[in-house]
């Protein structure tokens, strides 16, 4: 069991959990933090995604297309495999903490 903290944020585990699922667009990423009540301005968003790229946890690219006559630009992302192992590697941190949490209020006090 690591006793090191793990590499990335609360955030940032959110949007590659996410990703380990499925590639994502940068909006529905976003929509995905605003159902857990986190609501960061759109610069934010893609400065922490910027910081995820510079990493190598996720990889991002611009995919075009033709809505209502108007050429748009989103913002993609998948996860990389550091992305996965820094993943793995916080839920295993908070998975130990927690099983060790109910160790300790489960036994005896003495």
């Amino acid at each position: 069991m690591s006793r090191r903290l793990p590499p990335i944020t609360h955030l940032q585990f959110l949007v590659l959990d996410a990703l380990s699922a499925a590639e994502r667009a940068g909006r529905d990423l976003r929509a995905l933090l605003a159902t857990h009540g986190i609501r960061n301005t759109a610069p934010a968003f893609y400065q922490m995604m910027a910081r995820l790229e510079a990493a190598r946890l996720v990889e991002g690219r611009y995919d075009q297309k033709v809505v209502n006559g108007q050429l748009l630009k989103e913002r993609r992302y998948k996860i990389l495999a550091d992305g996965r192992r820094a993943l793995a590697e916080t839920r295993n941190f908070y998975l130990s903490r927690a099983a060790g949490s109910r160790r300790v209020r489960g036994g005896s006090h003495a």
